[in-house]
């Protein structure tokens, strides 16, 4: 786990990023989630700018936007961190839609409308996900730190 994800993982309140660019969902995400920093792009290259101005902790993602398809914000948000939370919000209930999301690494799909319910589930399996990576670092860490002592006992460094 990198700076940035480990900085991530820490936020006191969780900031979400709801990628959508019809204002009613905009208005129902922020009223379903709003104990957390919730900030909104509209278009692929506002969702891009965000990302990179706030690393969300989870993105809520649309796939039918004004300038592209949401799936090239999801490439992005993946090249940018492999291990970025992201879930689609989308209208579309075909199965091809949904098996390419999960993927291209989206860890849900919720269709429109959504309710407040969904949107705390995903927030929750979020948090589960969170100290699943944390704990799986921590680990690894020890790992590497019970490897180097061994070596270095192995070559007499210490005695």
């Amino acid at each position: 786990m990198d700076t940035e994800s480990i900085r991530k993982a820490y936020h006191e309140n969780l900031v979400v990023l709801v990628v959508e660019d019809q204002a009613l969902f905009c208005q129902e995400a922020r009223h379903a989630l709003p104990q957390h920093e919730v900030v909104f792009a509209r278009t692929v290259e506002e969702a891009k700018e965000q990302y990179d101005r706030h690393l969300p902790n989870i993105t809520f993602l649309d796939l039918d936007l004004p300038d592209g398809d949401g799936f090239s914000v999801l490439s992005y948000i993946r090249k940018q961190d492999p291990l970025a939370y992201v879930v689609v919000l989308s209208g579309s209930k075909l199965q091809d839609d949904v098996n390419a999301a999960q993927n291209k690494g989206a860890q849900g799909y919720i269709m429109k409308p959504f309710t407040r319910s969904r949107l705390e589930q995903c927030i929750q399996d979020y948090m589960k996900f969170r100290e699943k990576n944390i704990k799986q670092s921590i680990a690894e860490t020890e790992q590497r730190r019970f490897k180097t002592l061994k070596e270095t006992s192995d070559s007499g460094f210490i005695n």
